[in-house]
Order: C-alpha cells, then structure tokens, then sequence
C-alpha cells in the first residue's frame, strides 16, 4: 500500500480520509496517525459514516448517566435480551460508527453505545484518555446505568484494546469478548527505526494541530459549518446527523480527549506507551470465555513498490499474529480473517460483526 506521510499530504488530498477506511490495517503508526488526523480531524467523520444516509436507530438521542464523581456520561441502550451487548469505539469514532449493526443487534439483545469523555455529549473527564482511565470510566458508567452484568464487549480498534484492558480488570463483568481489527499492547515493537523517526515527525505535527483546533474551539472560532483545519461533514450526513456532529466538533473537549488518547498510545520505541504498560500490567487468561477477533484480509496495493509490498506484508502479519494471540488467551478463542473489507470492518462487511456477535451471544446463553 502506499503510506500517508504526513499532514501536509493529508489536507493536500481530501479523498484521503475515504482512502483511510480501505486499509487493511493499522499497524504502522505513520498510517495510524494519518488516518486518525484525516479521518476524525480534518475530515472528521468520513470513515466512520461513507455511503450511509440515516442515523442508526437512536443513536444520536441523549440519555445521561451520572456517574460517581458527578460527571454525565450519554449512554443509549436499544433493544431487550440479555447478555446485554457494549460496543466501543475506535479512537476520534463516535457511536454513528455502529449504524450498520445496531438495528440487527438490538433485535436479539439489549445493546448499548455510549460517548467515551469528552466526545458526543459525555463531559470531559479532565485527567489522560489512558487505557485505564476509559475502563474506569465505562465501569462507572454501567455501575449507576443499573444494566445488568455481566456483559459482551465489542472494540473496534483502540476501543479493542479498551474492551481487552476492561475484561483483564473486570473479569467477573465480562461474559465474552468481540474485537474488531483490535491494537493491542507493543502492536509498533517491530517497527523499522527510518519509520519510527518519520513517525515521531507525523504525532507531533498532529497533535499539535489538535490543540490548535482544540484552541479555535475555546475561543468559539470554529463555523458551525466547516472548518477545514479542524473537520467537516462526509457526504450524505442527515440535517440530525449534521446537529448531533457539530455539537462536538465545535467543542475543544473532543479535540483534547482525541490528543489525549493519540499520546496515550504512541512511544517513540513502539514499547513504553501508557496503553501498553497498563495492559501488560493487568494481563490474564481469558479462560472459557468465548472471544473472537476480526482481522481484515492482507491488501495488495497494485501500485506500490515491491519494497512497500514487503514491508506491508511484513506488518499485517504482526498484525495477525497480535490478534492470534488475543484469542488465544481464552479456550474459545476464536482469531478470524474477514475479506472485502478495511479497518471499519463494522462499515465495509458489517454481517461479520453482527454473525460474531450472535455466536458469543449463543455461546454465552448456552453455558448459562
């Protein structure tokens, strides 16, 4: 494939963000933070939203739950059944990501979406967007939402490892696990050192663009419209959509959080990160309980160079081996390539999703 190099080719391209969704992993932190940048900031919710035209159901409603240090968090829950289903997000995501699985979802199960802090309407939490402090935050949030425990958990992305870091630490209220195209702990251990100098150039030129958006925000010079530094709105946005979107990134809470979240998983060796020390540190068997992890399918970019060729080969197979042994910490574990699609797996061939949800769902239901 060939890689985004920096923020300059990005606001350069406005395709770029759409071109993000297709990749077929995310391994490489210069692609990463690219698709981030592209994705959730100067095109905000491209990936997230391509080709779709209607908010999944209630979705974009409000529900608040005020949690133990008198935060509001907005959780919606849809549908009745139990095991009740949690979905969490990739990082700069917002809950419009699961339009395509919501309906099919709720129709077995309860299923619930909510906004991490400081995104969509959730307050900010005022401390890192760590690992840690997300699973502490999502505890909280199910602890006074009064839904019934324990749960299946569904990450995409950084919301994977989320999902990953919350069942090692509240192993009693997780019932199964399903992640998508999940990062994991070390997931950049492996990469070549002029890629993770070219990296450092690219996370440091992003984030300091999020705080200068974070900034605008403060000082209420973001339109309500578009402001291409900062976002605008993917094709086929409903005027609801378009209402529920500008409420945040018209705010500096979303744009902290999401630099927050970007430092929290970078280090310059690819090692030490926040994230990853705070799952290792926690890490333990999964056990019985059934876990299934989606992998895109390897991409071959006809374009690129054989060089670039290996090198993305070399990736999405640490890629797979990091999701390979996800799924090998439970007995029923289950690690699986899905074709046809990118990242979003949940967008690009959303009936894996929704199938791998409804086996761990028959899989915990069955061992009741």
């Amino acid at each position: 494939m060939t890689l985004v190099r920096n923020r300059r080719d990005i606001v350069a391209d406005i395709d770029v963000a759409f071109r993000c969704c297709t990749f077929r992993r995310m391994t490489n932190r210069r692609v990463r933070i690219a698709c981030i940048f592209s994705a959730a900031i100067v095109h905000s919710s491209a990936c997230e939203s391509a080709g779709q035209t209607m908010a999944g159901v209630g979705l974009i409603e409000k529900h608040f739950v005020t949690i133990a240090d008198g935060r509001k968090m907005n959780m919606v829950c849809v549908g009745h059944g139990s095991p009740t289903v949690v979905f969490e997000q990739g990082s700069g995501a917002n809950i419009l990501t699961w339009q395509k699985v919501v309906e099919p979802v709720s129709k077995f199960t309860r299923s619930c979406f909510y906004d991490r802090a400081g995104y969509g309407y959730s307050d900010p939490s005022g401390r890192a967007s760590s690992a840690a402090n997300a699973t502490q935050d999502l505890h909280a949030l199910l602890l006074r939402s009064g839904e019934r425990r324990p749960v299946i958990l569904v990450g995409h992305s950084l919301g994977g490892l989320y999902a990953t870091l919350y069942a090692d630490q509240y192993y009693a209220d997780v019932a199964g696990l399903v992640l998508i195209e999940p990062s994991f702990a070390q997931q950049d251990k492996d990469e070549e050192p002029i890629d993770r100098a070219k990296d450092e150039i690219g996370f440091k030129d992003s984030t300091s663009q999020l705080r200068r958006c974070a900034a605008l925000a403060r000082l209420g010079k973001l339109a309500l419209e578009t402001h291409e530094e900062c976002f605008a709105f993917a094709p086929n946005r409903t005027a609801q959509e378009k209402e529920f979107l500008t409420y945040q990134y018209i705010r500096p809470d979303r744009y902290e959080a999401l630099a927050s979240e970007v430092e929290s998983q970078h280090s310059a060796d690819g090692r030490s990160d926040v994230n990853s020390r705070q799952e290792i540190a926690a890490r333990r068997s999964f056990d019985r309980k059934p876990v299934i992890v989606l992998t895109a399918a390897e991409a071959v970019d006809p374009k690129a160079t054989p060089a670039e060729r290996a090198t993305s080969s070399r990736l999405w197979r640490s890629w797979k081996a990091g999701h390979d042994k996800l799924a090998a910490r439970s007995g029923r574990g289950m690690s699986v390539v899905v074709s046809n699609t990118g990242h979003f797996v949940q967008l690009d061939q959303p009936q894996a999703v929704i199938d791998a949800v409804k086996k761990v769902f028959r899989v915990v239901r069955k061992s009741r």
